[in-house]
């Protein structure tokens, strides 16, 4: 999904805070569905993990991403379930091709979220989480 925030437009896969006593996987399952409308899935494998700083009302925050593996069929995504602040920053969904993605110039988070696609679908899921970079 592409969002509007401190670096510009971003496109950024669903996911979110972890709230207090929810495990990663049910935030997961949460989050996927507040910001995409797809529900009646299970967690995959988690496949990697980055460290960024983010900016929130002002502040730098330094967090850590999982990501997981979530096979889907294609679906139309709806934004019915987002969250007020995410509903503000939100721009648009759209289906990538993964060589797409590897060529744009646009700004995705992780950077080089389509080499660590290509890598994905070339080689399968790592047999550890592997740190994405910024």
């Amino acid at each position: 999904m592409k969002i509007s925030g401190w670096m510009g437009d971003l496109w950024i896969t669903p996911g979110g805070r972890i709230r207090m006593g929810e495990t990663p996987e049910a935030a997961l399952v949460r989050e996927i569905g507040e910001e995409t409308g797809l529900a009646g899935f299970q967690p995959g494998v988690e496949i990697w993990i980055r460290h960024a700083t983010f900016i929130v009302d002002g502040q730098a925050q330094a967090e850590r991403e999982q990501f997981y593996l979530v096979p889907s069929a294609r679906f139309e995504p709806e934004t019915s379930n987002l969250e007020p602040d995410e509903r503000a920053v939100f721009r648009e969904f759209r289906w990538w091709p993964i060589e797409e993605i590897a060529r744009s110039k646009e700004l995705f988070a992780p950077r080089r979220l389509g080499q660590l696609l290509l890598a994905l679908r070339r080689d399968g899921p790592p047999p550890s989480p592997i740190e994405t970079g910024e």
